[in-house]
């Protein structure tokens, strides 16, 4: 246009020329601007007021009426430029009028009201849905009218997010339910796997709006089993128990139902679960001498309950073989008769594999059986350490250790272990001394209080092995040792692994034992000289213990120290008393139980459940759970010898064979976990498969079976989704039951889950109030209309600018022609 103006031969004033040019420049940009829809900011107290209402069916009828009147006299308040919305909310949201609420109001207080549509309250997704139905030319403020009581997510994010978008939120309260009701809130199992012929507690949780008596019946297949009367007090939820048998193998299902005297909803009066239910236990028995174990196995028969009795060296070589029992029972074995790798084998069966075990009391059991710091006790309730009652008679005890050149390496160090296991063992009132030889004696310890626990251990650490092999010595300097001690008994540990000078031991030992002291010895290895450390035993009345493998010495050397000290067994008639509260215990908690003739004294562990004591306060029974299987030990024994009376008692069996299916394993599918979570109508099954060292298993050939109350089969697939990870949707409308089995066809497990649909959350008398609800404003009408914050509004102002650019352009052109 420049270029224009300046060639142009129009004959008028420059100035005239110069200012159509600036004209039309002017109008073609008013033009331009006009298309870029310019908007000009201001300020408005124009409001939209949405009355979000809740007609869940936890709102009292009357309730509905009241915010029918409320949101009628707030709406007669507004100014002309107001506006307003209303919207219903419970199962689903749909826009409403006065008049449209006025008929949910009548309906509800009626019973005609439609129940699907009122039977939750999704306070989160409904003030989520509110974010579009304001106009923008106005304040956004948004009343919610409810009782609070939310039945999924909580309702803080969504608020908040609201609020970001300048949308003022506040609270009206609705009055919850007020006719009397009464509801079932769940019904709870002690477990959801059980054995044929096992007692399980069910637990029903109950709960009223008012006082009232209630009788609550537990049913198996639609029948009766039980009854029992409760008296519940308003508000207060209160649990009956039910004690029931397992009679069938399978899925089980089992319900309560309740008849209030006075109630509103019929659908929340009854919950339901189910029960997997296997057939018949089997446990291996490990027994020095198996026959003392026949008269318990004969009567666990007859309960249903198989047990097969080994011998001394009966515990399976194979970690597979272990796995083809529910669990293990040690009635008489001693740490000294396992292997390391069998001793970790059965720590792993419990632990990872969900396998039971249970210890029974015995000379050869707990410390006394050398069991202390292994992994056996390490899946024990109970442990060998205990404080010695100040009665029993204090011990004096060295341990003469070989330590040669040919103790080197790991033999030393398990000499060292040994030591460190035996002093640790000891009460304060005992004392410890060691003594090292190799061609000479070498005192390591002298003789200390065994409370004086670090100077003992400082000076076992010291120990190393070389040089030669001369016991006798050794012997007599030990012997002068014991001479010097106060204790009441005086004991003497000989460890060592080859030949020894000659010497007259004959004479020594003989000494020893006439001033009352008693030698135990251990042989270590194929060269120790065996038949002269019998002999030594033998004639220092101790014991003789022989081994090849250094890592059995620790086992060896904590059973002799417990046995030496001569205060770990009570034999005596103690009453049996129950003081605990679990599953095992269901139909015993106020039976009169057996007594026992003698037990072993331990002392519980911070997480075992001590459920039998005897009288004198020492534990007889605990229990512990311990990664997927279960420890228990009892104190005394199952056998003639401490254990008639429950053998012959009319209660004793069974309270042991409910015990053992207690403890008994669970599921055969170790390494294949799965959950089932629950998505409004869509079921996710979560899988994880390891194998037996933790790895993840990918590519898992799954079987899959899965089918509805009425046995339809159901269609779904598990999908990989990372590391041994798998996941499955199903949908459950219209569905109340869903079985599932999930098989490993390549390893051959299987697992069963089970999901039953309960009633709806709304009719829960629990439901606690959205606390993010409970921190929002509650104003009155006249404060809802008195605190109305302006809004910015943004006017369009395009057709200013189209204006002024076609005014400039048609002025551009009359200014040419004057």
């Amino acid at each position: 246009m420049l270029w224009v103006w300046k060639r142009s031969l129009v004959d008028q004033l420059p100035i005239k020329k110069a200012a159509s040019l600036l004209l039309r420049c002017l109008g073609v940009v008013c033009l331009i601007l006009a298309l870029c829809r310019p908007f000009l900011k201001q300020d408005t107290e124009d409001a939209h007021f949405v009355y979000l209402v809740d007609i869940s069916q936890s709102i009292d009828p009357t309730s509905l009426d009241e915010a029918h009147q409320w949101i009628s006299d707030s709406i007669k308040q507004q100014r002309s430029n107001d506006s307003s919305d209303i919207f219903l909310f419970a199962s689903s949201i749909q826009s409403a009028s006065l008049e449209s609420l006025k008929l949910v109001a009548d309906q509800a207080a009626q019973g005609t009201a439609e129940s699907d549509l009122r039977n939750s309250t999704p306070i989160a997704k409904a003030l989520r849905s509110m974010r579009t139905s304001f106009p923008s030319d106005k304040a956004k403020k948004l009343i919610i009218l409810s009782d609070a009581k939310n039945t999924e997510e909580a309702s803080d994010e969504s608020i908040e997010m609201l609020k970001q978008e300048g949308i003022e939120i506040v609270y009206h309260s609705l009055e919850s339910l007020k006719k009397p009701e009464a509801s079932v809130l769940s019904l709870t199992p002690s477990t959801h796997f059980a054995y044929q012929g096992e007692i399980l507690r069910l637990n029903a949780n109950i709960l009223s709006n008012t006082d009232q008596q209630v009788e609550a019946r537990l049913l198996h297949r639609g029948i009766v089993v039980a009854r029992s009367m409760i008296q519940l007090s308003k508000d207060v939820s209160e649990t009956v128990s039910f004690d029931t048998e397992m009679h069938t193998s399978g899925i089980n299902e089992w319900a309560v139902e309740i008849e209030p005297k006075s109630d509103y909803f019929q659908s929340n009066n009854k919950a339901s679960t189910t029960i997997k239910v296997k057939g018949h236990p089997r446990f291996l028995v490990i027994h020095q001498d198996e026959k003392q174990m026949r008269p318990f196995a004969r009567a666990m028969q007859k309960q249903g309950i198989a047990l097969e009795v080994r011998g001394e060296f009966g515990i399976p070589k194979s970690f597979n073989e272990l796995l083809a029992y529910d669990g293990i029972i040690l009635a008489n074995i001693s740490a000294t008769s396992l292997d390391q790798q069998q001793m970790n084998d059965i720590s792993r069966y419990v632990t990872d594999f969900g396998g039971g075990i249970l210890m029974l009391g015995s000379d050869n059991s707990f410390g006394l059986g050398g069991y202390f710091k292994t992994p056996i006790e390490d899946v024990l309730p109970l442990t060998s350490r205990y404080e010695k009652e100040k009665q029993k008679p204090s011990l004096a005890m060295v341990l003469v250790i070989d330590k040669s050149g040919s103790m080197s390496g790991t033999p030393i160090a398990m000499a060292r272990a040994s030591a460190l296991a035996a002093a640790e063992l000891l009460s304060p009132n005992d004392q410890i001394a060691v003594l090292g030889f190799d061609g000479a004696p070498q005192l390591i310890c002298p003789l200390t209080s065994a409370s004086d626990q670090v100077s003992i251990q400082s000076a076992i650490s010291s120990l190393e092995a070389s040089g030669g092999t001369n016991l006798y010595p050794a012997m007599v300097e030990g012997r002068n040792i014991l001479d010097e001690a106060t204790a009441k008994i005086k004991h003497m540990i000989i460890l060592s692994d080859g030949q020894t000078q000659e010497a007259d031991f004959t004479t020594l030992t003989q000494e020893m034992a006439n001033d009352q002291m008693t030698v135990s010895t251990v042989a270590l290895g194929s060269g120790a000289a065996k038949d002269l450390m019998q002999r030594i035993a033998s004639e220092g009345m101790g014991r003789y213990y022989e081994t090849n493998d250094p890592a059995k010495m620790p086992q060896i050397f904590t059973k002799e120290t417990m046995k030496a000290s001569r205060s770990s067994i009570k034999e005596d008639l103690f009453g049996t008393l129950v003081i605990g509260d679990h599953p095992l215990l269901n139909g015993y908690e106020d039976s009169e139980l057996p007594f026992v003739l003698g037990y072993v004294m331990t002392r519980p562990k911070p997480t075992a459940q001590v459920l039998l004591a005897a009288e004198s306060g020492d534990p007889l029974l605990a229990i512990s759970r311990y990664g997927l299987g279960m420890g228990a030990a009892y104190t005394s024994d199952l056998t003639e010898l401490w254990g008639s009376e429950w053998l012959t008692s009319a209660n004793g069996i069974p309270f042991w064979a409910q015990a053992l299916r207690s403890i008994a394993r669970k599921e055969e599918s170790a390494g294949l976990s799965a959950s089932i979570h629950q998505k409004n109508e869509s079921l996710e099954i979560h899988v994880r498969r390891s194998d037996s060292t933790g790895q993840s298993i990918e590519n898992v050939p799954w079987n899959l079976k899965a089918s509805d109350q009425s046995g339809k089969d159901i269609d779904f697939q598990l999908t990989q989704t990372g590391l041994g990870s798998y996941k499955g949707t199903i949908q459950t409308n219209g569905k109340e039951r869903i079985n599932l089995r999930l098989h490993d066809e390549l390893a051959d497990l299987t697992k069963s889950l089970t999901w039953q649909r309960s009633y709806p959350a709304e009719y829960q008398l629990s439901n606690t109030q959205d606390p993010a609800l409970a921190l929002l404003p509650t104003p009155s009408i006249e404060e809802l209309y008195s605190n109305i914050p302006s809004a910015s509004v943004y006017q369009n102002i395009s057709w200013v600018f189209v204006l002024a650019g076609f005014t400039s352009c048609i002025g551009g052109l009359v200014l040419r022609r004057l």
